[in-house]
């Protein structure tokens, strides 16, 4: 209830009126206005010259422009239901005032359009405002130092810079021209990172200088690909990085993060949260040497030393040292020492360390090491380590290695150290059917580069006789071409065996341990054959095993024949294989 008559007063005086009258009494003219306004204004007639003679001259203006016309200054106006209150302004002059105001309205030079959502700031004390839906501002500005700059920015349009010398409440209406080359392509963001003294500090108005709003360039994120995956996956980052800047920010902040394009410098700012700043609302617009955030924080930049709660949030570039309680987020690149006990997210290039306990997002390049307690998600080109508990993800490993349970890239330089690793486009992949004197039937998977690969392989024999029930594997491989289609490669797997379906059931299982080494020639785009020996041991089985009665695939046994005596014995065995490959 205690809003309505707010807005509803801020109307009255917003109402658009023309009204032309020549050296008639005053309040003839204001009774004029209130006809024309349909509100009623209340006053004082001994405080106001009433009987003074005036002149109004005004086409489809607000009823505030033609009051201040009216009266210079002299009379203050407050709004109260349908009454417009008009008072004497009795406020004496001080000697040396602290402080004074400015208001008035933003218009469009070209059309006389009144402009909200304007940014009115001044760069010093950082005091600024916003414009209203009327295109209506009121500032308050320091009386020192000696020179007083306001700055203008509204997107579209040009910004302005006024330079105040009286220092006194004045009514100041401001004309900005269109930005008519801003429809052809969009601003990019400057970002200067010291200034020379903090009472001038660095300030660049880039109306002539544009590119695409996109930060990703061709040789730093996402490549053009056919996958759908890849589609999206650029789709759904460029969406982010647009909206990035808002993500953190108050309504008035995120408006000036639009309208400003200039970089402001300070030393240290402190936040709570990022609307409650010593940066104020242009702590978006803030680069700073160090940052101190009781909850979370919001600026441009940090050049040395941010500390978070919370969150730290910064719309542009990160040196030096990054610590957080819970995450850390970044619009463009950091270098250094990147610290959140839960998430870091980095919308451009990371150089230096990133470690998270949880998980970690590079949008862009990295070098150095990234390390998460679960999970690295990098888009660019890494150039160092990625390390984590439980997955690696990187568009391309140009050095280094990912060190991680699972691991995938779209391409690699290096081999990945994992469980299971996968590289997309020049990776070694090879499924393949095979049989040896142990299994007369296997099917391999093996993934990962050629110099080192995970083999994942399962054993059957049915129920042949004397043979075991069947077997399953994990291990390790490296592959090395030999030139004209041939290559060679060596396995070593470790194979949990169940005899018969008895211990298959009660999960009693042999192991074998088995080298096996082949030699692959290509038949085809996509097949080849394998042949070649195998070293074994068998451990844990008491009935042993029988002889293999095809002559192609002979045991040779180490150590002496199977028996009931025995429990572990080794063999030279055989293999062949039939392998479905990828392009390599």
């Amino acid at each position: 209830m205690s809003f309505s008559p707010q807005v509803q007063a801020q109307e009255l005086l917003e109402k658009r009126i023309s009204i032309r009258v020549t050296n008639q009494p005053l309040d003839n003219v204001l009774r004029q206005i209130e006809n024309l306004g349909g509100f009623s204004f209340s006053y004082n007639p001994d405080i106001l010259e009433i009987k003074s003679r005036v002149s109004v001259n005004a086409a489809n203006q607000s009823v505030r422009e033609i009051l201040n016309e009216l009266f210079k200054g002299k009379v203050i106006f407050r709004e109260r239901h349908r009454y417009i209150i008009l008072l004497k302004n009795t406020k004496k002059e001080e000697g040396n005032p602290l402080n004074f105001n400015l208001n008035g309205y933003i218009i469009n030079k070209k059309t006389g359009e009144k402009l909200a959502n304007a940014s009115i700031y001044e760069p010093v004390t950082l005091a600024s405002t916003i414009s209203n839906q009327y295109g209506y501002y009121r500032i308050r500005l320091p009386t020192t130092p000696s020179s007083v700059r306001l700055e203008v920015r509204k997107d579209q349009y040009i910004g302005k810079s006024v330079v105040i010398s009286n220092r006194k409440n004045t009514y100041l209406p401001i004309l900005l021209n269109p930005d008519t080359l801003k429809a052809l392509s969009f601003r990019k963001l400057n970002i200067i990172t010291k200034s020379d003294t903090l009472n001038s500090p660095k300030i660049e108005i880039p109306q002539f200088e544009y590119t695409t709003t996109t930060y990703v360039s061709s040789d730093t994120i996402i490549e053009t690909d056919s996958l759908r995956f890849q589609s999206k996956l650029r789709t759904t980052y460029q969406r982010v990085r647009k909206d990035f800047s808002s993500a953190f920010a108050s309504a008035k902040q995120a408006i000036n993060t639009k309208n400003i394009t200039d970089t402001l410098y300070r030393p240290v700012q402190s936040s709570i949260l990022p609307f409650i700043s010593t940066n104020r609302e242009l702590s978006g617009n803030v680069v700073n040497d160090f940052s101190f955030n009781v909850f979370a924080g919001y600026s441009l930049g940090t050049n040395k030393l941010e500390i978070g709660g919370l969150f730290n949030a910064d719309r542009g570039h990160v040196k030096g040292v990054q610590l957080a309680g819970i995450g850390n987020f970044v619009g463009n690149n950091v270098t250094g020492f990147q610290y959140a006990s839960a998430l870091n997210v980095v919308m451009g290039n990371v150089r230096g360390l990133q470690y998270s306990t949880l998980l970690n997002f590079t949008a862009g390049n990295f070098k150095g090491v990234q390390w998460a307690g679960i999970g690295n998600v990098m888009l660019g080109d890494l150039r160092g380590w990625q390390i984590s508990g439980a997955y690696n993800f990187a568009r391309t490993v140009k050095s280094g290695h990912q060190f991680s349970v699972v691991n995938y890239a779209d391409s690699s330089a290096t081999a990945s150290i994992g469980i299971f690793n996968y590289i997309r486009k020049n990776g070694y992949r090879r499924y393949e059917i095979s049989t040896d004197e142990f299994n007369y039937f296997n099917t391999t998977f093996k993934t990962g580069m050629s110099s080192f690969y995970n083999v994942f392989t399962l054993g059957f024999n049915w129920k042949i006789a004397n043979k075991p029930f069947g077997s399953i594997g994990y291990g390790f491989g490296t592959a090395v071409k030999l030139g004209r289609g041939w290559m060679f490669n060596a396995d070593i797997t470790a194979n949990a065996v169940a005899l018969d379906k008895v211990s298959l059931k009660s999960h009693n299982a042999a192991g074998l341990f088995r080298l096996t080494t082949g030699i692959e020639r290509k038949t085809g785009k996509r097949f080849s054959v394998a042949f070649g020996p195998s070293l074994n041991l068998l451990t844990g089985n008491e009935l042993g095993t029988s002889y293999d009665t095809r002559k192609l695939l002979s045991t040779f046994w180490l150590g002496g024949k199977p028996d009931h005596t025995k429990k572990n014995y080794g063999w030279i065995g055989f293999q062949f294989a039939v392998r479905f490959r990828d392009r390599m």
